[in-house]
């Protein structure tokens, strides 16, 4: 009788840490779905704006991107853009998920006359990703209206002057709270790094120049970063998680254009 209870014993075990195996081989499968699903749809609504752009499909462009400017008139500025400068090819170089409802995208496209390279927000709002367009160069600052602006710019603001104000004490915990790392940036000496800018004298004057709230968890923002001798202007990707807004740190928001001849000189 005691063997059998022995081997009873022994056989509930393993049955148990076989349940618990398969339970937790099984939540990190669902992670696993939970983490691609965003970047499918994010790439899927990425790939779906830029067939349609190549083939001049404007109720699909539309469908598939919003315009960060507040303008009437898409329908016709998509036109334009597709009949003066058609896409030739385009490539999507990289893209990364922030959140759950936040993704960045770098593409290059290649026209008859330039190519242009950039770095994008895909954000899904109302349930549907969408890339957004019409993001403007680093030395184009539109600002904000300071009279009616609602609650999520002044919280935006808010969280930009926070930030600076942890720069200043070079306490990654508390810089923490208001900054989101990109996806693809490593950690490892990014103490040193905060300590350094909080050691600078006079300390780097950080202003936000312009505020754009594209939904209720995603906005841009122009940053002005002011040091002794110089001075620099960028537009950032800002998020809210857990109630609280961050500037994605690491992952500039870009759209630059250079020209193309018709004899271009390889390097190889």
């Amino acid at each position: 009788m005691r063997m059998n209870s022995r081997d009873s014993l022994k056989r509930i075990c393993r049955i148990l840490i076989i349940v618990t195996f398969i339970f937790i081989l099984n939540s990190f499968s669902d992670n696993l779905i939970v983490n691609a699903e965003p970047k499918d749809d994010a790439l899927k609504a990425v790939v779906n704006f830029l067939n349609a752009q190549k083939n001049c499909n404007l109720d699909d462009m539309i469908a598939h991107s919003e315009y960060l400017q507040k303008i009437s008139n898409v329908k016709e500025l998509y036109t334009m853009m597709c009949k003066k400068h058609p896409l030739e090819k385009a490539e999507i170089t990289d893209i990364s998920i922030v959140n759950e409802n936040t993704a960045l995208v770098s593409i290059e496209s290649t026209y008859k006359d330039r190519i242009f390279i950039a770095t994008s927000p895909v954000i899904k709002k109302d349930g549907q990703w969408k890339i957004i367009k019409g993001i403007p160069g680093s030395g184009y600052i539109q600002f904000s209206d300071k009279v009616d602006r609602d609650k999520n710019e002044h919280e935006v603001e808010k969280a930009i002057k926070n930030y600076s104000t942890a720069l200043k004490s070079g306490d990654l915990v508390e810089i923490e709270k208001y900054i989101k790392f990109a996806p693809h940036i490593s950690k490892a000496g990014l103490e040193e790094h905060f300590k350094a800018i909080s050691e600078e004298k006079p300390f780097p004057q950080v202003t936000p120049l312009g505020i754009r709230i594209l939904s209720d968890s995603f906005a841009i923002a122009q940053i002005e970063v002011k040091h002794e001798y110089f001075s620099t202007t960028q537009n950032h990707a800002v998020c809210k998680e857990n109630g609280q807004w961050k500037v994605i740190f690491g992952h500039v928001l870009t759209n630059s254009a250079i020209s193309k001849s018709d004899k271009p000189i390889e390097i190889k």
